[in-house]
């Protein structure tokens, strides 16, 4: 898949949503955390995670401070005040990890798929949208959208990171400017019969 058919087909409506929430924000520059207020509808904040931006480069961490009742279920431990490579399994970090640097370093929006399969061996995506606050040009907070998609298969929560630590292939992995998401939405947009700008 090239990123373009990536950006044009692979984020789902809810994703979408928040990201389209985020550009707007972030159209005059990047937004600081305490604006962001997508409606629920947009998007269920018990498949949200919040990350507090630390260190800089190649040494950049990240520090959790909230994560939704979902992402609980995948997971025995808490994640609050802990360290991101503390807490994601070996096998996940590079992954997973150089994602959130990405964010962290350009100040865009972040999406991966990652693809794993359960033990029935149907394909299990995990989506992760990864989006970025701050001040001064300087990304401080990191909202991270995780949902598990199974096209064919029940996907159980309490296994899944199992199934990932097992195996796992990064099959999309895009860096969306603000700009993009604005003119991707523009463009997808419906216009009004008689609108003279109709098909630019």
């Amino acid at each position: 898949m090239t990123t373009n058919e990536a950006a044009r087909g692979s984020l789902g409506f809810s994703t979408s949503s928040l990201a389209l929430a985020w550009a707007r924000l972030a159209r005059d520059g990047l937004p600081p955390f305490d604006r962001f207020e997508p409606d629920p509808h947009i998007h269920d904040p018990k498949q949200l995670a919040v990350w507090k931006v630390e260190g800089r480069g190649t040494e950049t961490d990240f520090r959790g401070l909230y994560r939704g009742s979902l992402i609980d279920e995948a997971f025995n431990e808490g994640w609050t005040g802990k360290m991101l490579s503390e807490i994601t399994p070996p096998a996940l970090q590079p992954a997973i990890i150089s994602a959130s640097r990405q964010c962290a370093t350009t100040a865009c929006a972040v999406y991966t798929i990652l693809e794993t399969y359960d033990g029935d061996g149907f394909a299990v995506n995990l989506e992760r949208l990864l989006l970025p606050f701050g001040t001064d040009g300087r990304v401080q907070v990191i909202l991270a959208s995780l949902q598990l998609i199974s096209l064919h298969g029940t996907v159980r929560r309490r296994d899944v990171v199992r199934n990932f630590e097992a195996q796992c292939e990064t099959v999309v992995s895009i860096t969306i400017p603000a700009a993009s998401v604005l003119v991707r939405h523009k463009r997808l947009t419906p216009h009004p019969a008689g609108d003279a700008n109709a098909g630019i």
